[in-house]
C-alpha cells in the first residue's frame, strides 16, 4: 500500500509497444452544449493492452475482477508476505552457488506452508489483523490465471511497515545477498515450477525513491539490488522454463523520471524490460517524458506502465463526477498513441486496505458485505471499451470537453466511447460512416444517475447517431 504521498512510477511488462504516430483525439472546440463526433476510417493505434488495479487487504473475489472486464492485477509481494521469518535456520545458507546447483538445499516446506497456509489464514496478514478475507497466495493466482488475467508481483525486502524485521536492507554482505536471492528464486520457481502456474512480470521493489516504501538504500544500492533480483530471475527461466521470458520492471518509482533515466544507462535491457512508474496527477501526461527517455537510450519499443493511477486518499472514488475524469477519461488518454501511450495501467485500489481505510473502488472488510462505489462502475464502462490492445480510430470532436475514440474487439463489434469531463451535457452528432452505416446497437451511461447501465438502443442512419452525454459523464455505443 502506497504512503500518503504524490508519486509516479516507472515500469512495463507486455512483450512489444506499437509506435504509431499520435493523431489528436480533439480538435475544433466549440462551447456549444451539441456538436459532431467524426470518427476516422484509419486505425491510430491500439489501446493498452492491459488494465487492471491494485489489490486491497480487505477482499479478494474474482467474480469482481470478472465483472469489472479488466486483465491484470498487481501484487505486494516479498519478504514481508512470504518470509516473514527467515526460511533457513542459518542466515546467509543456502549460497547462491548452493541454490543453483540443486534448488533442493531450500527449505521448499516452509514455502509451500507460506504460500498454501498464510499465517493467520490470510495472504493478507501482512498488512492488517482483521478484516482481511481467508485466502492463500496460491489461490489469488489460481483464480487469476484460470481467468486470463494477469498478476504482476511486487518483489520487496521490505515493506512500508518496515517489516519483516530480520530482512537485509539494504543488503550489502555476501549473506545478504544470499538471503535476498534465495528469497527471490524461491517465490519465482515456486510458482512457475514448482507448480503451474503462469506468473512472468515482476516489479523490483515499490517506490524505492521513497523511503516510507520501506527501501533503505541509496539510489546506487539499488541498481545493484536490481541486478541480483533480476539474476535470480533470469537464473530460473533460463534453466527451468525453456522458451518463457520474464518481464521485469524497474525502477517502479513514485515520480518520473530520474531513477528510471539511471537505471536505464547503468542496467540495460538484459537486465530489466520494461519501465513503469506512478503517476497520481490528472491524466497520464508525463508518460511521454518517460517514452522520450526509453526512445533515446535503448527501450524505444519497450512496455511503459503505469501501475498505480487515481486517488491514494480516503474515499476518492465515492463521486461519480470526479470517477468520470480520473479514471475514464484518464484511461481514455493512456490509450492514445505514440509516446503518449501506456501498455499497461492500474488503478489504486480495488479493495479497501484493512478495516480503518476507504481507499477502494469496493468498499467493506471481510465478511461484511462489499459496496460498489461509483469509480467501480467508471472502471467497468471504460474497460468494456479499452481494455486488450484493441485497433483504435481516432475521434475528431468539435465539443469542448468531450473525449471520445472508437475501438474494434475481436468479433468486429465497435465501441464508441465518449467522455464529457465538464458541463453542460452534450447532445452530440457521430459519424461512423468511415468504419460502418448500419445497425442497431447498444447503449450504455455512466453519470449521477445510471451506474454503467444500458439506456438505449442506438440505431445508425447512414452511419450517424444522436444521443446526449449529460455532464460529467460518459456514454459508451457498441455497435
Amino acid at each position: 500500500m502506497p504512503s500518503v504521498k504524490i508519486r509516479t512510477l516507472l515500469s512495463a511488462t507486455s512483450s512489444f509497444f506499437l509506435g504509431i504516430v499520435a493523431i489528436p483525439l480533439l480538435t475544433n472546440y466549440s462551447l456549444a452544449s451539441s456538436g459532431t463526433l467524426t470518427v476516422s476510417g484509419t486505425q491510430s493505434g491500439v489501446t493498452s493492452q492491459y488494465l487492471g488495479a491494485n489489490e486491497g487487504s480487505s477482499q479478494f473475489n474474482i467474480n469482481d475482477l470478472l465483472d469489472l472486464g479488466i486483465n491484470s492485477y498487481r501484487l505486494y509481494g516479498g519478504m514481508s508476505r512470504w518470509e516473514p521469518t527467515n526460511a533457513e535456520s542459518t542466515y546467509g545458507s543456502p549460497s547462491i552457488a548452493q541454490i543453483e546447483a540443486n534448488p533442493a538445499v531450500i527449505n521448499w516446506a516452509f514455502y509451500d506452508n507460506i504460500f498454501t497456509d498464510p499465517p493467520g489464514g490470510s495472504d493478507y496478514s501482512w498488512s492488517a489483523s482483521t478484516g482481511i478475507p481467508p485466502v492463500s497466495a496460491a489461490t489469488i493466482i489460481g483464480d487469476l490465471n484460470a481467468n486470463n488475467i494477469t498478476p504482476i508481483i511486487v518483489l520487496r525486502n521490505k515493506d512500508n511497515n518496515g517489516n519483516p524485521a530480520w530482512s537485509p536492507n539494504p543488503p550489502v554482505t555476501t549473506n545478504d545477498w544470499n538471503v535476498w536471492w534465495e528469497h527471490v528464486f524461491a517465490t519465482v520457481y515456486w510458482f512457475n515450477v514448482r507448480n503451474n502456474y503462469v506468473v512472468d512480470n515482476w516489479e523490483i521493489h515499490n517506490e524505492p525513491n521513497n523511503s516510507g516504501q520501506g527501501w533503505a538504500g541509496t539510489e546506487a544500492q539499488y541498481m545493484t539490488f536490481v541486478q541480483y533480483t533480476a539474476d535470480a530471475i533470469h537464473w530460473v527461466y533460463n534453466n527451468y522454463l525453456p522458451g518463457r521470458k520474464p518481464h521485469i520492471y524497474a525502477p517502479v518509482t513514485s515520480n518520473c523520471c530520474a531513477w528510471a533515466l539511471s537505471a536505464m544507462q547503468t542496467e540495460g535491457p538484459s537486465v530489466f524490460d520494461s519501465l513503469d512508474f506512478h503517476d497520481y496527477q490528472s491524466n497520464p501526461s508525463e508518460i511521454a517524458t518517460l517514452r522520450a527517455d526509453m526512445n533515446a537510450n535503448g527501450y524505444s519499443g519497450a512496455p511503459a506502465w503505469i501501475t498505480e493511477m487515481g486517488s491514494y486518499k480516503q474515499n476518492t472514488y465515492n463521486g461519480q463526477s470526479t470517477d468520470n475524469n480520473i479514471i475514464v477519461n484518464w484511461w481514455i488518454q493512456a490509450s492514445e498513441p505514440g509516446n503518449n501511450y501506456a501498455n499497461g495501467v492500474e488503478l489504486f485500489s480495488l479493495y479497501d486496505w484493512g478495516s480503518s481505510y476507504t481507499s477502494g473502488v469496493i468498499h467493506g472488510s471481510y465478511p461484511s458485505s462489499e459496496t460498489y462505489t461509483p469509480g467501480y462502475y467508471a472502471m467497468r464502462i471504460a474497460a468494456r471499451a479499452l481494455v486488450g490492445g484493441r485497433p483504435t480510430y481516432p475521434v475528431t470532436s468539435s465539443i469542448r470537453n468531450v473525449l471520445s475514440v472508437v475501438t474494434k474487439d475481436t468479433s468486429g463489434h465497435y465501441y464508441l466511447i465518449a467522455c464529457n469531463s465538464g458541463s453542460p451535457a452534450a447532445t452530440v452528432t457521430a459519424n461512423l460512416s468511415a468504419l460502418i452505416t448500419t445497425g442497431t446497437g447498444t447503449q450504455w451511461e455512466f453519470s449521477s444517475t445510471n451506474n454503467d447501465a444500458i439506456v438505449g438502443s442506438p440505431t445508425l442512419s447512414n452511419g450517424t447517431v444522436t444521443f446526449t452525454i449529460p455532464a460529467n459523464a460518459t456514454e459508451l455505443l457498441k455497435f
